[in-house]
């Protein structure tokens, strides 16, 4: 088997987009840091997040059973980092502008992009839970903007499309 250090440092090679995945459960609203995202099917629309157990938002999830997935810009590196809890002492939505679309789980206004999910199915997988998610609404924000990248435990901007 393969150690837990082993497969991060593998897994630290593999770039993502930064997204903030929000919740409501009632009147709770909360969300957190994730790049274990993904599209899973067109028809219908699905995408699937991996939330570790042990975070506050993956019971909100069960409960509430729904979910955002914001796409963040490069100029949001603070609130992708207030989002992961490096902030502990800032209440994530905090100067924050955000409103519900169809399921109620808070849309990021500044977000490039966003899917709005009511939770279809949960899968078990060790330490995480997949919550796959058959998206109700989506929409493009800011069509002109590029994500906010993490690879290597930094973040990074997109550059120019490569070519051959």
């Amino acid at each position: 088997m393969v150690s837990p250090d082993a497969f991060k440092q593998v897994m630290r090679r593999w770039a993502s987009t930064v997204t903030i995945i929000t919740t409501r459960a009632g009147d709770t609203i909360y969300g957190l840091t994730a790049t274990a995202f993904s599209s899973l099917s067109v028809n219908p629309p699905e995408v699937f997040v991996s939330i570790n157990k042990q975070t506050r938002t993956h019971p909100l999830i069960e409960q509430g059973g729904v979910f955002c997935v914001n796409f963040l810009a490069p100029e949001m590196i603070h609130i992708s980092d207030r989002f992961a809890g490096r902030h502990p002492h800032e209440e994530r939505f905090q100067g924050v502008r955000y409103r519900a679309e169809v399921t109620g789980a808070p849309v990021l206004d500044d977000a490039i992009a966003y899917l709005d999910c009511t939770v279809a199915r949960a899968l078990d997988a060790g330490d995480h839970t997949i919550f796959i998610g058959l998206v109700r609404a989506s929409g493009v924000q800011r069509p002109e903007d590029t994500p906010l990248l993490y690879f290597n435990g930094r973040y990074y901007r997109l550059g120019d499309a490569a070519t051959e």
